[in-house]
């Protein structure tokens, strides 16, 4: 296991070695996703622990990354953390590698060229971890919702109408 992440990875390389990489990727480093977040501090990050094996003769990439993302809520839209916590099961495929006889619980990572960023390839899992529409469960703020104890009562007694009924009968 590596004491510090790198910066440039051959995946296939790892994978022959049988390499573990368990660290921390800070937030800001990911342009990508930092347009899909609020305010990022120096304390966010994300946490990889990848597993680089060969399995069946296919070098492959087994682990967990996890992240509390900070997102705007879009009914509050307040700042809200989105905990995310990924199974990462990626088989490495190069120019030559055929695609055809893949198993189905598994990603791809395609390699056009080597060495590859890491931080690209975790910035990916976590920008494809996102939710379509980020929202509180419950708004802590939001003055139109409905409070818990309301009940919505639709009896014939307090019917809007039954004046209506009772004028036409």
């Amino acid at each position: 296991m590596l004491e510090k992440l790198p910066t440039l990875i051959d995946p296939k390389h790892l994978a022959l070695q049988g390499s573990h990489l368990q660290g921390n990727v800070a937030l800001a480093q990911m342009e990508r996703l930092k347009d899909n977040l609020d305010e990022i501090g120096p304390s966010d990050y994300a946490y990889i622990d990848w597993v680089f094996t060969i399995d069946q003769n296919r070098p492959m990439i087994k682990g967990y990354t996890q992240a509390q993302l900070p997102i705007l809520c879009q009914r509050c839209l307040q700042t809200m953390r989105w905990p995310i916590k990924n199974k990462i099961a990626m088989l490495i495929i190069t120019k030559n590698g055929k695609e055809d006889e893949l198993p189905k619980d598994y990603e791809i990572l395609s390699l056009t060229n080597t060495p590859v960023s890491l931080v690209t390839i975790i910035e990916d899992e976590l920008i494809l971890a996102l939710p379509i529409v980020a929202l509180h469960e419950k708004c802590p703020t939001n003055e139109y919702q409905l409070p818990d104890s309301f009940s919505l009562d639709n009896t014939f007694q307090n019917n809007p109408f039954r004046v209506l009924e009772i004028l036409k009968n």
